[in-house]
C-alpha cells in the first residue's frame, strides 16, 4: 500500500509537474512569434533601406516628346501622333523612360534601326536629332524601353516632311501628230509636273491672265490618269494667234509649313514648239513672224 500510495504520490507529484512543462512548450510559441514578428520588422526595414538607396523595381514605360522645328504635332485616331517638319529643318524628338533598374532605350524607324543610319542623324541619352531633314527620312520612328522586367515599352511618332520642287513645263502632242491631218489641227499639250507633300495645286497662266476651266474655248485644263505624281496638262487646241504667248505654271501647297509657291514660265513659238509645229516652210515663216510680233 505504501509503494502504492508512493506511487499514487509520486503520481500527484508527477502530474502537477507537468503542467509547467506543458507552461513552457507555450512560452516557446511566444517566443517563436516574437522571433518571426521581429523578422518580419527587420525585413521591412531592409526593404525600405533598399528602397531609399536604390528604388522600387518597376517595369519600364515610355513617351516622346519633340523639341525640334515641329509645323504641327497633332494626335491621331489611335494615338499616334503626327510631327509635321519642313524638309531642310531640325527634328529633335526626346524619348522619356521611368522604371527600375534603368531601362535600356533604342531608337528605331519603319525600314530599320534608326541608329544604323549614317549622316546627319545623331543618337544621345535617349534623343533622336536629325539636322538638316530630308524627304526620305520621314516615316514612323519607334522608341523601346527594357530592362527585364515585365515586357519592353514601345511607342511610336509619324514624322511627316513637307517639300514643294520647282515644277517642270514639258511640250506634248496627240498620238496623230504622224498624220497629215494633224498638222492642220495644231493641238498642243503643256504638261506641269511637280513633286511635293502635301498634294500640290496648280494654276495656269498665259501673259498674266489665269486660265480656267471654261474661260476660254480653245483651252481645256485636266488632270490625266495614270499618271505617276502630281500633273496638270493645259490642252490648247487648234493653235491661234493668241495662243503663242507666255506661259506660267504655278505650284501651290497653300502654304502649308509655310512652303511658299513655285513657279515655271514657257514661251511658246515656233522655236521651242514640237516637229509637228513646223509642217512647211510657209508655216515657218507666218509662226515666225508671229513670233516676232509677240514677243520682240
Amino acid at each position: 500500500p505504501a509503494r502504492e500510495g508512493g506511487s499514487r504520490g509520486s503520481c500527484g507529484v508527477g502530474e502537477p509537474n507537468r503542467q509547467p512543462g506543458g507552461g513552457g512548450g507555450m512560452g516557446t510559441e511566444e517566443d517563436e512569434k516574437m522571433g518571426l514578428l521581429f523578422g518580419l520588422l527587420w525585413l521591412f526595414t531592409s526593404f525600405l533601406q533598399g528602397v531609399h538607396s536604390q528604388g522600387v523595381y518597376a517595369s519600364p514605360t515610355v513617351r516622346i516628346v519633340h523639341a525640334g522645328q515641329a509645323c504641327n504635332v497633332e494626335e491621331e485616331q489611335y494615338s499616334e501622333r503626327v510631327y509635321t517638319i519642313r524638309e531642310g529643318e531640325t527634328l529633335e524628338l526626346q524619348c522619356l523612360v521611368t522604371g527600375h533598374p534603368r531601362p535600356q532605350i533604342r531608337w528605331t524607324k519603319t525600314a530599320g534601326g534608326a541608329s544604323d543610319r549614317p549622316g546627319n542623324l545623331s543618337l544621345n541619352s535617349g534623343t533622336l536629332k536629325i539636322e538638316n531633314i530630308s524627304r526620305h527620312q520621314g516615316g514612323r520612328y519607334y522608341c523601346k524601353a527594357e530592362n527585364g522586367l515585365g515586357f519592353p515599352a514601345i511607342r511610336s511618332i509619324r514624322v511627316d516632311v513637307y517639300y514643294l520642287d520647282k515644277p517642270v513645263i514639258t511640250v506634248h502632242q496627240s498620238d496623230d501628230e504622224a498624220k497629215e491631218q494633224f498638222y492642220f489641227e495644231r493641238t498642243v499639250f503643256l504638261r506641269c509636273a511637280a513633286n511635293s507633300n502635301p498634294p500640290v495645286h496648280y494654276t495656269w497662266t498665259r501673259d498674266r491672265e489665269v486660265l480656267a476651266e471654261g474661260s476660254d474655248s480653245g483651252v481645256e485644263i485636266y488632270k490625266p490618269f495614270f499618271t505617276q505624281g502630281e500633273t496638270k496638262i493645259l490642252k490648247l487646241k487648234n493653235l491661234r494667234l493668241q495662243d503663242y504667248a507666255d506661259y506660267t505654271c504655278i505650284a501651290s501647297v497653300k502654304n502649308a509649313c509655310g512652303i511658299r509657291d513655285r513657279s515655271t514660265h514657257f514661251s511658246l513659238n515656233n522655236r521651242t514648239g514640237t516637229k509637228a509645229l513646223r509642217s512647211t516652210n510657209t508655216t515657218e515663216r507666218i509662226e515666225e513672224y508671229l513670233h516676232v510680233c509677240l514677243f520682240n
